[in-house]
């Protein structure tokens, strides 16, 4: 009776913590996104690609500027490596204008099959948002898929974000992307993320729409 009685208890304690942990407001922030992209190779194994990035908060009143550049080199089939920079500058009211750099490398592995391209990608970064100034392993899967006979590519991603001070999960990031293309190297792109944060209450909705040139 004694050991029921304690696994009864048990029980009320999961269910009133899940109850409690239910009821509490989750925050959810909304984020505006335009972008024009060009990437261009130089060399066979090597592409090169400027973006410029306007950021509005969920009130459409402006966030952030951004220009981010990278360098992808491709020594073998299947193996991608690259290096980014992204320059952030960031208007705060009553404040002094905040300027950020944020770098990144990255490995990658991708390869089509038939019709699909699934992709495992490793990052290493000095941010996981703007503002989160830390070390940060950003683990990826993403598949695309192009369909027959039409001009849009879809894709979808999950990636983890592991902040390395204290070795522990910052957040999730799911994504829908499309490419659609116009003629040729011209295509517009528009994408959906949801942030999942781990360690906080707290969700990020990301839309996202923009042109691409790919030389």
């Amino acid at each position: 009776m004694k050991k029921r009685g304690k696994i009864m208890g048990l029980i009320a304690c999961l269910l009133i913590g899940g109850l409690q942990l239910g009821a509490q407001e989750v925050e959810n922030d909304y984020e505006y996104r335009s972008f024009f992209k060009m990437s261009f190779k130089p060399l066979k194994k090597l592409k090169i690609s400027f973006s410029p990035e306007l950021r509005l908060k969920d009130d459409f009143s402006v966030d952030r500027y951004l220009l981010e550049t990278e360098l992808t080199y491709r020594p073998v089939k299947i193996l991608y490596l690259s290096g980014g920079y992204r320059f952030v500058v960031n208007p705060r009211n009553e404040k002094e204008t905040e300027y950020l750099h944020r770098y990144e490398f990255s490995a990658a592995l991708k390869k089509k099959f038939e019709r699909f391209e699934p992709q495992l990608r490793l990052r290493f970064t000095n941010y996981a948002d703007d503002d989160a100034d830390d070390r940060f392993m950003r683990y990826k899967a993403a598949l695309a898929y192009d369909i027959k006979n039409f001009k849009l590519t879809p894709t979808l991603s999950a990636e983890l974000f592991h902040q390395l001070s204290d070795n522990s999960a910052y957040k999730m990031r799911y994504k829908l992307a499309m490419d659609y293309k116009l003629f040729k190297k011209n295509y517009i792109g528009a994408s959906y993320r949801f942030d999942y944060y781990l360690q906080k209450s707290r969700n990020k909705h990301i839309f996202s729409l923009g042109y691409k040139l790919k030389f």
